[in-house]
């Protein structure tokens, strides 16, 4: 299943992978060798081995298969979707390779949306998710304008082919309070950069198919008792704490954990304070 050249981390076996999809080429990581199963998902504009950290100091407990998505790391993809029968034919592989019953799931921002996706396709696999800093689990009003909605969608084209334009509308945003300061500053940021302007037009397309029902996720977490860890940077103003206490609202088996941080989680501290609280929660 993996094509293998092997290299350390902090003395930390890694395996790097090639899996076919349909004919595309997916990169992953494999790391540790503990007896539980970790898929790992990143966030926009990372890459698989922003888990490093974390899978190290718990490489006793998970063998943590962390993905690159498409548009991100080592993975060609040049189908024009990324569909959930891909990602849950990914899925199955590992936890047949592994022969397991169950495994666990791990997403930052983008990689958050993902998981949730597997949990709505077979809750009955998933022993427990780790979402940092998660999108996907209140609407986004602006992903859904720029991959669902057909009007939105050729707005956001000509936006990312015109950024000036976009940022000005943005200032205009933020100066009647429809955007805060920190999103607006976050939007230039990105906005500005021609390779993350390039790579948005791309993966939010590309990732569009994989939108989960949050209600039938919500229902599924509880009649499968599936633990869920929520952690939030108490500085973001993307997704911030908020948000996710609403998605945590009626679930019967749920923590929040509250970082000092905004919304970058891809620090080595932030992965090994997560990796800490990970280890207790055994």
């Amino acid at each position: 299943m993996y094509i293998c050249p092997f290299f350390f981390i902090s003395f930390m076996q890694v395996q790097s992978g090639i899996i076919k999809v349909e004919n595309q080429e997916v990169h992953c990581l494999r790391m540790g060798n503990g007896p539980k199963l970790l898929l790992a998902f990143h966030g926009f504009d990372n890459n698989a081995a922003i888990f490093s950290p974390l899978a190290n100091e718990l490489s006793d407990l998970y063998t943590v298969i962390s993905i690159d998505l498409p548009g991100h790391g080592n993975t060609k993809w040049q189908l024009p979707f990324f569909e959930k029968k891909h990602l849950m034919a990914l899925v199955q592989g590992f936890k047949l390779d592994k022969q397991i019953d169950k495994i666990s799931l791990i997403g930052y921002s983008l990689g958050g949306r993902v998981c949730l996706n597997i949990i709505e396709k077979q809750p009955n696999w998933i022993e427990e998710i780790f979402l940092l800093a998660a999108d996907g689990v209140q609407k986004n009003i602006w992903y859904y304008l720029a991959t669902q909605n057909i009007i939105g969608k050729k707005i956001f084209r000509y936006m990312c082919e015109n950024p000036e334009g976009l940022l000005r509308k943005f200032s205009w945003l933020r100066d009647i309070k429809l955007v805060d300061e920190s999103r607006y500053k976050f939007a230039k940021t990105k906005l500005q950069n021609d390779k993350v302007r390039n790579l948005l037009a791309y993966v939010w397309p590309v990732m569009s198919k994989l939108t989960a029902d949050r209600v039938r996720v919500k229902n599924y977490i509880n009649r499968y008792k599936i633990k869920v860890h929520v952690f939030s940077g108490k500085y973001d103003r993307i997704f911030p704490p908020e948000r996710s206490r609403k998605f945590m609202f009626a679930l019967r088996n749920t923590q929040q954990h509250i970082i000092d941080t905004g919304h970058n989680f891809t620090g080595k501290d932030t992965m090994l304070e997560i990796a800490n609280i990970i280890r207790q929660s055994q």
